[in-house]
């Protein structure tokens, strides 16, 4: 069956070294067990049985997490890691005509039910930052994103995306065919400016495991 949910796991983790010259980021574990199961129970808590998870550095450890794990498929990268938007195309004729994205490197809670529930192609996950250390985005009184800084438009400070959020497949026609790509640079900038991208503002849970810093907190955390 088509998968509902794709999961990132290609990066190559390099603000967490030296832990991941030997893991992937994914596979760190968080009180004995590998974020990328957090983040594949998160997802299927919400009904998505049917999972991708891309991967690139140390492919080999990502293909045998999965082994075993039941709707689970893993897509390779090769010979080179495809980003965000080039990885979605590599991996579109396993994809449903609508899914939800989660990072591999993410924890949340964000309600991907409600997100899939927005009446728009795609549907940011946003969350509120006292301060500004993320790429702003602007969302409108109606739900509607109006702008990203540096990519389209004007973003707001004072929000920013989560790395969760929900596509329809044929937002993937606006990816280039070939190379890598970036999902927000390329669809999203092509999106927003025709009031079809939709946010939805996360009030919860959220750790990005970007540094040794987040991914200690996230271990004390759990």
């Amino acid at each position: 069956m088509p998968a509902t949910a794709f999961l990132l796991a290609a990066g190559l983790g390099t603000r967490l070294r030296p832990l991941t010259l030997a893991t992937p980021k994914p596979l760190l574990p968080i009180r004995g067990r590998a974020m990328l199961d957090l983040v594949l129970d998160h997802v299927r808590a919400h009904g998505h049985d049917e999972v991708v998870v891309n991967t690139f550095w140390l492919a080999d450890q990502i293909v045998d997490w999965a082994k075993g794990k039941a709707g689970v498929t893993v897509v390779v990268e090769s010979p080179a890691i495809l980003g965000t938007g080039g990885g979605l195309r590599n991996a579109r004729p396993l994809l449903a005509e609508r899914f939800c994205i989660v990072n591999g490197d993410i924890l949340s809670d964000v309600d991907l039910t409600a997100l899939w529930n927005e009446p728009a192609p795609a549907v940011m996950a946003l969350r509120r930052q006292p301060e500004p250390t993320h790429t702003g985005v602007s969302l409108g009184t109606d739900g509607v994103v109006h702008g990203i800084d540096r990519v389209v438009g004007q973003g707001d400070p004072a929000l920013h995306f989560t790395g969760v959020h929900v596509l329809d497949r044929a937002v993937l026609d606006l990816v280039p065919p070939e190379g890598e790509a970036c999902i927000i640079r390329t669809a999203y900038k092509a999106l927003i400016p025709e009031g079809k991208v939709r946010g939805r503002v996360h009030e919860g849970r959220w750790i990005d495991i970007g540094t040794i810093a987040e991914y200690e907190r996230a271990r004390d955390e759990g």
